[in-house]
């Protein structure tokens, strides 16, 4: 009996699924950043719409909420602050560059956020718009 050497077929498989392999780590690394600037937007958001709560009587609250979102490095040329019957509304959306997505012709990523926040009796809720 013949003892086939399979050595080929194996480096051929090798060959195959290394760059899959490796499209597939870029893919994960680019979407949990993009999962950790979208995360970051709206923790800050969140954290601004509370300090608007305990600074309401300023009378710069668009420099304030500017200024946060510089102390947390966020873009806010598309920021939109809206407040009516005591509700603050946050909307700012920034675009972000993607790390390895650039390969296949997607070069930034959007990311945005719309919340917000009211007094439901004692308590300060902050919610998605």
């Amino acid at each position: 009996m013949n003892k086939l050497n399979n050595h080929g077929q194996t480096l051929v498989m090798f060959a195959i699924l290394i760059p899959v392999i490796l499209m597939l780590m870029a893919l994960v690394i680019d979407i949990s950043y993009l999962s950790s600037k979208n995360s970051k937007l709206e923790s800050t958001t969140k954290s601004i719409i509370k300090n608007l709560y305990d600074n309401k009587e300023a009378s710069n609250i668009n420099e304030l909420v500017i200024e946060l979102y510089k102390k947390n490095n966020i873009d806010t040329d598309d920021l939109e602050i809206t407040i009516k019957d005591n509700n603050f509304i946050i909307k700012n959306e920034y675009e972000i560059d993607s790390i390895f997505a650039k390969i296949i012709g997607l070069k930034k990523y959007e990311v945005k956020v719309s919340l917000k926040g009211y007094y439901d009796g004692n308590k300060l809720k902050v919610i998605k718009e």
